[in-house]
């Protein structure tokens, strides 16, 4: 599983991390879409919607992006809110329909929502670490973390970064980066969060960091 594409097991007062995208289930990566659920559990808010022999998942991917240039493809910010996004959703399934089809072992698990290793016709969840055979033959199926959210890939992403943690802050949410180079960040003890921490969350990502 490549460390490119950020883990999503977003790691409360003063230690809660929250991200924008659960991306829990690929173990291995490091950086963090991802709102795992938190000591203080966020109430989200509605966010205003922001060839030939084709198989069966590289076709689901490809409908869900036509336009996708060949490779992986790319999550976009709108990919990674609160909600997540119908796109979001359906790379995921066709990245995991293939992990399963190559043979990734599998676990039986109930989970509440699509999640980006579970696979709700089969009711199975992916077992990482997968085979390096399996995780091959689907790498051009597993979606890539938005670049703008990194510093690695985005080189405005420090003025971007500060001014996300400044719109948390004028509305209420009172955060600070964890680090320079993504924006995963943690709650600053003694402050209240925001009944509609998601819906903050959701629009200063959009107003900073939108592709």
């Amino acid at each position: 599983m490549k460390t490119r594409n950020a883990a999503l097991t977003a790691t409360l007062a003063a230690a809660v991390v929250a991200t924008p995208l659960a991306w829990s289930a690929l173990s291995g990566a490091t950086a963090a879409p991802a709102r795992t659920t938190p000591a203080i559990a966020p109430t989200p808010a509605p966010v205003a919607p922001v060839a030939t022999a084709v198989a069966a998942p590289q076709a689901a991917a490809q409908a869900a992006a036509p336009s996708a240039e060949p490779g992986p493809p790319v999550l976009r910010v709108q990919d990674v809110l609160s909600h997540g996004s119908p796109r979001r959703t359906a790379l995921f399934e066709a990245y995991t329909t293939c992990l399963l089809d190559q043979g990734a072992p599998t676990v039986t698990d109930e989970r509440p929502v699509p999640d980006v290793a579970y696979s709700k016709e089969r009711g199975v969840a992916i077992d990482f670490p997968v085979p390096a055979r399996v995780e091959r033959a689907c790498a051009d199926l597993e979606p890539v973390y938005p670049p703008s959210l990194e510093a690695a890939t985005n080189p405005g992403f420090a003025a971007q970064a500060a001014s996300y943690v400044a719109c948390l802050r004028d509305h209420g949410q009172w955060v600070r980066l964890l680090n320079d180079r993504d924006i995963s960040w943690t709650y600053v003890a003694g402050h209240d969060v925001p009944d509609d921490n998601a819906r903050i969350e959701d629009e200063c990502l959009l107003a900073n960091f939108a592709d």
